[in-house]
């Protein structure tokens, strides 16, 4: 049968509409595709300054790796490997400490003795000082003696006290001579053989001897000096007085210390035994490695027998943690500051996620490949016992609020 197209509706008006429709019904299809297909999140974009994300690595609090000061063979490990310890605490010993511990024994002993030594010589300079205020107060004591007697040879030999005593002596020894006489004259005319009379006659030659002495001793004092007399008081003035300075100048020593150059002496002996047992503490140390503070020994290669050698020991104080941005670029460190508040996730512990605050922004960039790359440390507000040093994390910083446009009046 022949088609006829009996309708006023154009044939191409009808093609047009049906390729609308089926446009349409297209974008129909697409749209519900869409929507039954979720789109896939975009990843979040470092932003410059505050809002930035770095990758970060988990250090402890504290941590120090250590070496011996001295070269030496391992004697002796005391804290194996996942140890924990206090500060102080041996770690390992090399050779040669038993012969450190006899020096310092010996050099030990050396200090008490010459510490004794300076006690013994402080302790004598105050004997000393005080015999020395003694031969102070004697050659004092000499000089006005011998000054007294010198000033009485400008008058007589003797002072008026000895004359009066020599004139005493006198009257009293003619007055026994009178007694004398008298008793004799009683029994002069017995026999000579005669023993009363012999007594008398010999003590009346005795009472006139002394007299005779006395008399001689008064003559003489009673004379002017003689030129050897002024001459010997002169001389013993003299004497006298350079004495006393030389006590003086002894007590002025010894007064207050012992005598300089002795003291000194010991002193510096003291010091040097001092130094010798501070030598030999100090190189004990050095075959000593201990721990600087509370923590646990991560790491500990060391082995007997073996030559020690740096960094075989590596301690941590594991009570708590930070981490350190290991990219952080100059492009994103701007705005970022101690204080501020950041979220902290970790690689190997995919639901961990741990509040962290900064604690400090290094000020010294490093050059990595190229860029300038600065290091942030973050302190882990809580613990995980799933932590170990090293792990990889992400630090995302909070996003910067962007100022608020002021309207145009």
């Amino acid at each position: 049968m022949k088609y006829t197209n009996k309708s006023k509706f154009p044939l191409k008006k009808y093609f047009a509409g049906l390729m609308l429709a089926m446009g349409l019904f297209s974008v129909y299809l697409t749209g519900c595709s869409s929507l039954s297909k979720p789109s896939p999140t975009p990843e979040t974009p470092i932003t410059s300054g505050a809002g930035a994300a770095a990758e970060a690595r988990v250090i402890p609090i504290r941590h120090s790796t250590l070496s011996f000061a001295a070269t030496g063979k391992v004697a002796e490990i005391l804290t194996p490997e996942g140890s924990e310890v206090k500060e102080g605490d041996p770690i390992a010993r090399l050779d040669g400490t038993e012969t450190i511990r006899a020096a310092i024994a010996a050099a030990d002993l050396q200090v008490v003795s010459k510490q004794k030594n300076l006690d013994d010589l402080i302790e004598k300079s105050r004997i000393a000082a005080a015999d020395a205020e003694m031969a102070v107060a004697l050659a004092s004591q000499e000089l006005k003696d011998a000054r007294e007697d010198r000033e009485n040879l400008n008058y007589q030999r003797v002072n008026q006290y000895m004359l009066e005593n020599i004139q005493a002596q006198l009257t009293m020894a003619e007055k026994a001579v009178e007694d004398a006489e008298e008793t004799y004259s009683f029994v002069q005319d017995k026999t000579e053989d005669d023993a009363d009379r012999a007594r008398a006659l010999a003590y009346l030659s005795q009472a006139r001897l002394a007299r005779d002495q006395i008399k001689r001793n008064l003559e003489y004092a009673e004379g002017p000096p003689t030129a050897q007399d002024i001459a010997e008081a002169d001389a013993r003035v003299s004497i006298a007085e350079a004495a006393l300075e030389d006590a003086r100048r002894t007590y002025e020593r010894r007064k207050t210390s012992p005598d300089p150059r002795d003291l000194e002496l010991a002193e510096a002996a003291l010091s040097n035994a001092n130094a010798q047992a501070e030598a030999a503490r100090s190189t004990l140390a050095d075959l000593e490695l201990k721990a600087p503070f509370d923590g646990t020994i991560i790491v500990n290669n060391l082995e007997v027998g073996e030559i020690a050698s740096p960094g075989q020991v590596m301690i941590g104080d594991t009570s708590k943690w930070q981490v350190e941005t290991t990219d952080l670029k100059e492009v994103d460190i701007v705005g970022i500051e101690a204080g501020m508040q950041v979220k902290v996730s970790f690689d190997a512990i995919p639901d961990l996620v741990i509040d962290g605050i900064v604690n400090r922004v290094k000020g010294y960039g490093i050059s990595v490949r190229g860029d300038n790359t600065y290091i942030v440390t973050v302190d882990l507000q809580q613990s995980d016992p799933r932590l170990l040093w090293n792990m990889t994390t992400r630090v995302v910083f909070p996003t910067a609020t962007a100022p608020e446009e002021k309207p145009e009046p």
